[in-house]
């Protein structure tokens, strides 16, 4: 039962809610900590563009957590970003150690995004069903992940013609 008695969801939508929510916590928290890593361990052509993009996507990923983990609060459950959850939850596997050249982690940062992506069309999916405002807030995040997505695709690809 959800900690709130006066829930405009019904008991079970709310904890379906909810359990379709905590999985895009975690992965936005593993995203904002896999971006600044990378921002941090970056280097070579592109440097400057790259290292302020994934500044961009941390900004993103925090604002998303902070929406995501707010919500379940809303609906009477207690959200999960402890380091453990994420480090056992999350989807992406985790930053290579060192120091990481531009290709290394544009490509790196795609295969995070789109995972995360993947992720949190899965709970739009969920939530569609349960709770349209969530779900509205999950599609706001996932079009800007699917932006930041793109934009290092597009500077990914730049990078291998060898511009």
């Amino acid at each position: 039962m959800s900690f709130f008695p006066r829930n405009p969801l019904s008991e079970e939508h709310a904890k379906t809610t909810a359990d379709a929510l905590q999985p895009v916590l975690v992965s936005l928290i593993g995203l904002a900590l896999e971006a600044k890593q990378a921002h941090w361990n970056v280097f070579g052509t592109q440097f400057l563009s790259v290292h302020e993009k994934l500044d961009d996507v941390v900004k993103s990923a925090r604002e998303g957590a902070d929406t995501v983990a707010e919500r379940m609060a809303q609906l009477g459950f207690s959200p999960d970003g402890r380091p453990g959850a994420v480090a056992s939850d999350a989807p992406q596997p985790g930053y290579p150690d060192g120091f990481q050249n531009v290709p290394t982690t544009l490509t790196r940062m795609c295969d995070v995004l789109l995972a995360v992506s993947q992720r949190l069309r899965q709970s739009i999916e969920v939530t569609g069903d349960t709770d349209p405002l969530t779900e509205d807030q999950l599609i706001a995040i996932g079009q800007e992940v699917e932006e930041h997505l793109w934009m290092l695709q597009a500077m990914e690809a730049d990078n291998d013609r060898g511009a």
